[in-house]
């Protein structure tokens, strides 16, 4: 070897008198295996030497292997606010039957055994028993054709047949009871009314809707006035004096506790109580009221008009 070569091989330059020291090759660092660190946090269930939840191992998995929630909603299919309520193991927002095939779907995404993932996620969020109670998604392989259904069929008719016969030969022996005459239908006549076409009448009479006609409460008590469809109009406690106006001619119904302690009054004439004193009522129909009203206050409206127009 010449003396220049081993002059720079010993890292000498003759030329300048200067030692040069060689630089350093630079060291291949092999990339960390990502996969294997997510694996090794599923299997320990930990992070950081701190224990996890399933649902933190889901979190801490998807974010080792960099991806995002957009990320597997975009591939799974799935919303990400479920993805989220899943990892934060908030179960009760999502639907009911849906959170084993939304487990299933993540771990899909993730790389993860679901069958492990499910028993594991459902046993520390106590959903357990819904897990149980699904009904899985047969295999192919585990899907047999359907039982033809005829021997059911033929057993049934046969059964048929012999009740049918041992029915008639019972008639045979048993001798018919004589047939009666059908008794006349009863028929309800109120008394009070004048002639059976009375309420017939009275239908065809439109409602006198211009009468004020309310409710007041003569002593505390509990009412509930709803509308037709089963609307709540109110619900609560009168005090004495207090009063309401129910819609008219709409099919409104008034309930109450003790029906004596409510009234019902056209301006200052009182038309009568609600119900029986101490006895609850329900469903006291409006409409009829109105129409007693207009029988019992009709004198007092017509005298109070009178007395008006003479002043």
């Amino acid at each position: 070897m010449h003396a220049a070569s081993r002059a720079i091989a010993s890292g000498t330059d003759r030329s300048s008198g200067e030692t040069r020291v060689p630089e350093p090759q630079a060291q291949l660092v092999e990339p960390m295996d990502m996969r294997a660190v997510a694996l090794e946090i599923f299997k320990t269930r930990k992070y950081e030497g701190e224990s996890l939840r399933m649902g933190q191992v889901l979190r801490r998995v998807r974010e080792t292997l960099g991806l995002n929630i957009a990320d597997i909603s975009r591939k799974s299919l799935l919303r990400q606010d479920f993805l989220m309520w899943i990892e934060r193991m908030e179960i009760g927002q999502i639907p009911k039957g849906y959170l084993t095939p939304y487990l299933r779907a993540y771990c899909v995404e993730l790389g993860l055994p679901d069958s492990d993932v499910i028993a594991q996620y459902t046993h520390e969020c106590g959903a357990v028993s819904e897990v149980r109670n699904s009904a899985p998604v047969p295999k192919i392989g585990d899907i047999a054709p359907p039982k033809p259904k005829w021997p059911l069929m033929a057993a049934a008719a046969a059964v048929l047949v012999v009740l049918g016969g041992g029915a008639i030969g019972l008639t045979q022996v048993i001798k018919p009871a004589p047939e009666l005459a059908p008794a006349p239908a009863i028929v309800a006549v109120n008394g009070a009314r004048h002639s059976l076409f009375d309420d017939a009448s009275d239908a065809n009479r439109p409602l006198p809707t211009h009468l004020p006609l309310e409710l007041v409460a003569t002593r505390q008590g509990w009412v509930e006035v709803r509308g037709a469809d089963g609307t709540i109009f109110r619900s609560r406690v009168m005090v004495a004096g207090e009063s309401y106006f129910p819609r008219l001619d709409a099919g409104w119904t008034v309930s109450a506790k003790d029906g004596g302690a409510f009234q019902w009054h056209v301006g200052d004439a009182v038309i009568g109580p609600l119900g029986p004193d101490g006895a609850p009522v329900f469903s006291v129909s409006v409409d009829q009221k109105l129409a007693e009203a207009a029988e019992t206050a009709a004198p007092t409206v017509a005298s109070n008009g009178a007395n008006q127009a003479t002043r």
